[in-house]
């Protein structure tokens, strides 16, 4: 048995364990946007565990890169 949970074209949903299953949330709601990774756990009877908030590091540098390529000036002198 795979410890993933995957929908037939392959994007993960959850990872499985012995102990519970983590979905990622994409709610603002929950606390999700841009940088802000959300992860809430349930038993595998479905109850709720708990939740957890991340700092997403590919936004980051997602946002440096961008910064550094548009970095000049739009307006003509």
């Amino acid at each position: 048995m795979s410890n993933e949970l995957r929908c037939p074209n392959g994007i993960k949903f959850a990872e499985l364990s012995q102990e519970f299953i983590e979905v990622k949330c994409r709610s603002k709601r929950c606390g999700a946007g841009p940088g802000v990774v959300v992860i809430h756990r349930f038993t595998h009877e479905g109850s709720f565990i708990a939740t957890q908030r991340f700092r997403d590091p590919a936004f980051r540098e997602e946002v440096k890169t961008h910064a550094t390529r548009n970095s000049t000036s739009l307006r003509s002198a």
